[in-house]
């Protein structure tokens, strides 16, 4: 644990040194006129960055939106921002735009490498956090969105119907635990993606980001088959229903997931318990024999059948 410790606030001391190390400017708004030369690194943070004359070195983007229309030095990189390239713009290093929304011109000139990884930022925070985006209302997409969660997650079990019946096992008999372990896994990915776009920077967050990103979606995706799972199982039992096939417990489980979308106040109360349960099972299952949660020799799987 004390390795841990150190070692996440290695990591988020890091940037703040880089920088506190370096000549980069903090700008909330900067405005470079034509004719006219900045002569300093650039970091902004959801601020407003327009460049009609010359900026000498490199900028850094995080959020905010940037119109350029004029020459950047050296290098520009831009994490979920508004970016605008105009016609006459000029970039001697490289830009690397990473989600957000990208509009060029095709008569800019791009002089280094040039990296556009597509992808929607506030998709992903609703995915990390996922009720937080649950309405009230329930419309046609949220209909195809339910069924594409029970389609993967039928998918999930026929892939690795063992694990998860174990996970579910683990689940079941170690209830307080799985739920704090997801708490804490939740914070922890919070915080590492804060770290992680402070880093990108420096080139090593972008890897980095994506594997977290990566390992997070595959996480959750497990824990929610688990959930699905356990809370359909746990129906069965409720109504003594024998000899049926396992994958409908998924089926069970998507039924109440979709239902208690209906439920107002204390709907969005337990989707966020299921919602801790999902990250705190995936997780939990993995760092089983570090948790010390029930042997897997002590589970009795019943016969699998997809």
């Amino acid at each position: 644990m004390k390795r841990i410790i150190f070692f996440l606030s290695a990591i988020s001391l890091m940037p703040l040194v880089l920088l506190c190390s370096s000549n980069y400017k903090f700008k909330k708004k900067l405005t470079v006129p034509q004719n006219e030369t900045y002569k300093d690194n650039v970091i902004s943070l959801g601020g407003t960055i327009d460049i009609q004359g010359k900026l000498e070195y490199s900028l850094i983007l995080i959020g905010g939106s940037v119109k350029l229309d004029g020459e950047v030095g050296e290098d520009i990189i831009c994490f979920g921002s508004q970016i605008v390239i105009g016609g006459k713009a000029r970039v001697n290093g490289d830009l690397y735009v990473i989600g957000g929304k990208l509009t060029k011109d095709t008569s800019a000139k791009l002089m280094g490498d040039f990296t556009y990884f597509r992808f929607d930022l506030k998709k992903i925070e609703s995915t990390l956090i996922p009720f937080l985006s649950d309405g009230k209302t329930f419309t046609f997409f949220k209909t195809i969105k339910i069924i594409l969660w029970f389609i993967i997650t039928l998918i999930v079990f026929a892939v690795v119907p063992k694990k998860i019946i174990r996970a579910e096992a683990l689940l079941d008999k170690n209830k307080l635990k799985i739920g704090a372990v997801g708490l804490l896994s939740l914070f922890s990915f919070i915080f590492l993606l804060f770290v992680f776009v402070l880093m990108i920077f420096i080139l090593i967050g972008i890897p980095l980001l994506f594997a977290l990103l990566l390992l997070y979606f595959a996480t959750f995706i497990f824990g929610r088959t688990v959930i699905f799972y356990y809370i359909g199982n746990k129906i069965a039992d409720g109504l003594k229903l024998k000899n049926i096939m396992p994958a409908l417990f998924i089926l069970f489980g998507v039924i109440v997931y979709g239902l208690l979308k209906f439920v107002p106040v204390v709907g969005p109360v337990i989707l966020l318990i299921i919602n801790l349960f999902e990250i705190g099972i995936g997780v939990g299952f993995i760092l089983r024999k570090k948790l010390k949660l029930v042997k897997e020799e002590q589970m009795q799987l019943p016969p699998i059948r997809i």
